[in-house]
């Protein structure tokens, strides 16, 4: 007779529809039951049965209160039924990673490393990319941008004038508040030496544009950025921790800065902060701006932040900006001709430039964990095979595929939550180390770590995970033949032909994904070498640099800061071991300031006057440095004040774009918007240099020698030395100190030092992704060897058949490299094809290669292949070793 197939899911509890019919069989049941008690007592039939209905009562009633006892008694069944089950098989699955330990720590080291790279990432770009900004009601919050004709992409700030127009004209906006960069200050503690700390000048509405109030006391009022108003500062939670030491009598103390005396009125809240950084922020006085806007309207000095009014669209202010901009062209075309005015949404700006790369790492951290899925569920499936008479067993004394299957997910899912577990502490240990590693790679209001979002993130993690590759095992036990399986115990074989392809299949998928990622690092690794050994236009070993800072009303004057730079330049240039010495405005790498270039006798152009970079040096600083010097001469002692008018370099990038003829040298100049600044005459060219970024060309500079300036208070010295450059700290100190014993100094580190700073976002992305990669292609190898042992440990008696035959050693080894080098070879073919469909996303992190760069492909193929065959060689030589006696004694 033939028995009907088992199907794969069988329903064991009752369904409504069966309750129903039982309950009316039950009540059916007790009627025809009292009808017959009344007809034997002499009740006619017809009656009888009415009677028993009557006796009853409220039928429907009773219908519905049995239907809903049955339905809880069944769904109490059900969820005790399911958590024995449930209890059964987890302690099945945790005596048989008892018995198999080796199987289970590889499992759950694979999935902690897989689901931990992922939590990390997630974590970092959730916090970026979907968190709000820690502001009140920050989706409001909009920061707004001057945008020039010529390069509508950039952003540029506001000046004093331009903003006080823009504040007083829109009606988008509540309100805007402003700030300028933070600035070096000068701060004396009441015992010890003074410190230059960072303190951000912001208009009294800030805080309340950002809707931040202070922790402790205030922060500022209207008023308090008037220029009559006593001086008052709100410091940061960390200064107040670090510098301050926590001394609740903070408020309404005064600390001095720049010789000033500052009241402490308000200390802001744990991480807050504006651009990051800031120690403490201070009134912002625009009044000596706005009292000269023919002058300061050309100068773009602050930046502005608003807030959108209530049902007010984005769209709409920009469209308010822009129509405020177009009539401050017509008022005052000299300054404002090439400007415009837009919005964005602040949570958009401090996020911009990182979804790129967040998405990419995203992306790659999936891959991992798609190869390390694959390389699970093809030990899975091996080791599923391996327990084929197991299964054929249960399966014989009644298990049904249902239960078979389910069996096995229970232990993928049991290893996934033990996996993502250690996985998940992993993730918070990664975040840590790759925070460590570049503090700067987040913006500063952005505080990454492990929450009940990123927990619930890595418990689905996991539980997908251990379905993704618990599934195709499960299914493939759920379709073994019993009696095949019974029948073939003891003889060799591979497993079903289904099951085989599976396995070559995701061999094929894990190398495809591992080329993928292996080609983007090496992108990576490539474009940051080629960028290391760009030609900076100087030399940065054996320098050393320190930060110094002149305020206050000792250095109100330009004698009194020569003086301090010419003793401070002169002992160190005396000391022994020191080469030369010198000092400039901003270090490279550093960023630099911009100002417009006017050229005596030359007609301006309709764009108006043109930009130029702009720094200021002292001292032996291109001797330092070691700039060449192409034409002319350099600064020296003739280029005093007293000797006549000023004098100024430029490099060769601003001899192309201003003097054209190269007749530079002679010709006067004249920086900055101010009409009756005095001409300057260029002496010397000097090479360029890479002053903003190593991946940016060479901008056009003038170099000043800043001894007409006063305001010149923040510089670096450059000190080159014949020895260890940190060696010359105490020389430094000492001549500073003599210089000024209450000046205060900071910043000592090596030039290369700051180089190197300047690639800490690319070596970050770079070590991830490499990261990624080496862990992507273990893997992969980790597969192949994983399905090849299988496979010759399966079929170890064919190979014994055919030595027997007459088959060398070569023939089976070849055999057997064979297999794993056409896995390798279709794994290569389709993660190159991957490849360049998915590279072009790297194109804008690229330097001096292309997303189809050939030596990197060609690398990574020969990688591969070396890969695989030292991931075939244990099978295969295991293969070769096959003993033919004990295949023709088994067959």
């Amino acid at each position: 007779m033939m028995t009907r197939p088992r199907r794969l899911f069988e329903f064991p509890w009752r369904s409504r529809a069966t309750i129903d019919g039982d309950v009316e069989a039950e009540l059916q049941f007790h009627l025809d039951a009292r009808a017959a008690d009344l007809v034997a007592a002499g009740v006619p039939a017809d009656q009888a049965l009415r009677q028993a209905r009557a006796e009853f009562g409220d039928l429907d009633f009773t219908r519905r209160y049995c239907r809903d006892l049955d339905t809880r008694t069944e769904r109490g069944n059900r969820m005790t039924d399911r958590l024995g089950a449930w209890r059964l098989d987890l302690r099945f699955a945790w005596r048989t990673f008892r018995r198999h330990p080796a199987f289970a720590l590889v499992t759950i080291v694979t999935l902690a490393l897989a689901i931990g790279a992922n939590t990390a990432i997630f974590s970092v770009a959730r916090t970026v990319l979907f968190k709000p900004l820690p502001y009140g009601e920050p989706a409001a919050l909009v920061a707004l941008f001057s945008t020039p004709l010529e390069s509508p992409g950039n952003r540029w700030d506001f000046s004093a004038p331009d903003l006080a127009d823009y504040r007083s004209r829109q009606r988008s906006l509540t309100a805007i508040g402003a700030y300028s960069y933070r600035q070096l200050t000068t701060w004396r503690p009441g015992t010890g030496d003074p410190q230059i700390v960072n303190a951000m000048p912001v208009t009294a509405n800030l805080f309340e544009v950002l809707r931040v109030g202070a922790w402790r006391g205030r922060t500022f009022a209207a008023g308090d950025d008037a220029p009559s108003a006593a001086p008052t500062v709100v410091v940061s939670y960390a200064f107040w921790q670090r510098a301050l030491g926590s001394d609740p009598a903070t408020i309404g103390s005064t600390m001095t800065l720049s010789e000033l005396p500052y009241r402490v009125i308000g200390i802001m809240p744990r991480g807050f902060t504006v651009r990051g950084q800031e120690d403490m922020w201070i009134p912002l006085d625009m009044s000596g701006d706005l009292a000269n806007p023919g002058v300061t309207r050309k100068q773009h000095v602050f930046a502005a932040l608003a807030r959108l009014k209530p049902g007010v669209s984005i769209e709409a202010a920009r469209s308010d900006l822009m129509a405020i901009a177009r009539r401050l062209q017509g008022e005052y075309p000299e300054s404002n001709a090439r400007f415009l005015a837009t919005a964005e949404f602040l949570s958009e700006r401090a996020s911009a430039g990182l979804e790129r790369p967040l998405l990419l790492l995203l992306a790659a951290s999936v891959a991992v964990l798609l190869i390390a899925c694959a390389n699970l569920a093809n030990l899975t499936l091996a080791r599923t095979m391996g327990r084929r008479t197991e299964i054929a067993v249960r399966a014989a004394l009644g298990a049904g595929r249902s239960r078979l299957a389910r069996q096995l997910l229970t232990e993928s899912l049991l290893l996934a939550l033990i996996g993502g577990a250690v996985g998940v502490a992993v993730a918070a240990a990664a975040t840590r180390a790759i925070l460590a590693l570049n503090p700067n790679a987040l913006p500063p209001m952005f505080e990454v770590g492990i929450d009940g979002g990123v927990l619930g993130f890595g418990l689905l993690l996991s539980l997908g995970t251990g379905v993704l590759f618990g599934l195709l095992p499960a299914l493939d036990a759920g379709r073994a033949d019993l009696h095949a399986t019974l029948k073939s115990e003891g003889r060799s074989g591979t497993g079903s032909r289904s099951s085989e392809r599976a396995r070559r299949g995701l061999v094929v998928a894990q190398v495809g994904l591992a080329v993928v990622l292996l080609v983007g690092a090496g992108l990576l690794i490539r474009s940051f070498r080629d960028l290391t050994q760009v030609r900076l236009g100087f030399e940065p070993d054996h320098l050393l640099t320190a930060q110094l800072r002149l305020d206050g009303a000792r250095y109100d004057s330009a004698g009194a800061v020569n003086r301090f730079y010419d003793e401070v330049l002169s002992t160190v240039g005396a000391a022994p071991g020191v080469v030369a010495v010198g000092a400039t405005m901003h270090l490279p790498m550093q960023g630099g300031e911009n100002s417009s270039i006017y050229v005596e006798g030359a007609a301006l152009g309709a764009e108006g006057p043109r930009d130029i970079g702009y720094t200021m040096v002292r001292g032996d600083y291109f001797k330092a440095m070691r700039i060449p010097l192409v034409e002319g001469r350099t600064f020296d002692a003739t280029d005093s004040p007293e000797a006549g008018g000023g004098t100024a370099l430029l490099n060769q990038a601003a001899v192309r774009v201003f003097f054209p003829k190269g007749d530079a040298v002679g010709h006067r100049v004249r920086i900055g918007p101010n009409p009756a600044a005095p001409w300057t005459t260029i002496i010397g060219v000097v090479a360029d240099i890479r002053e903003r970024a190593l991946d940016t060309p060479a901008q056009p500079l003038y170099y000043d020698n800043g001894r007409r300036q006063t305001w010149w208070g923040s510089f670096s010295l450059v000190v080159r030395t014949g020895a260890e450059p940190m060696a010359l700290l105490p020389v430094v100190r000492t001549a500073v100190k003599r210089a000024d014993p209450v000046l205060a100094v900071r910043g000592f580190e090596t030039l290369e030092h700051v180089i190197g700073s300047s690639l800490a976002a690319r070596r970050f992305a770079l070590g991830i992704a490499a990261a990624f990669a080496g862990l992507a292609m273990v893997l992969a190898a980790v597969g192949i060897y994983g399905v090849l042992a299988y496979s010759v440990s399966a079929r170890s008696r064919e190979f014994g058949v055919r030595i027997a035959l007459g088959a060398s050693t070569r023939t089976v080894l070849r055999l057997v490299l064979r297999q794993g080098l056409s896995w390798s070879l279709a794994g290569l073919a389709l993660g190159i094809a991957g490849a360049m469909a998915g590279s072009r996303l790297l194109a804008g992190m690229l330097y001096g290669v292309t997303s189809f760069d050939l030596p990197t492909y060609l690398a990574v193929a020969a990688g591969l292949l070396i890969v695989t065959i030292s991931a075939s060689v244990i099978p295969a030589l295991r293969a070769a070793r096959a003993d033919p006696l004990d295949s023709i004694r088994t067959e």
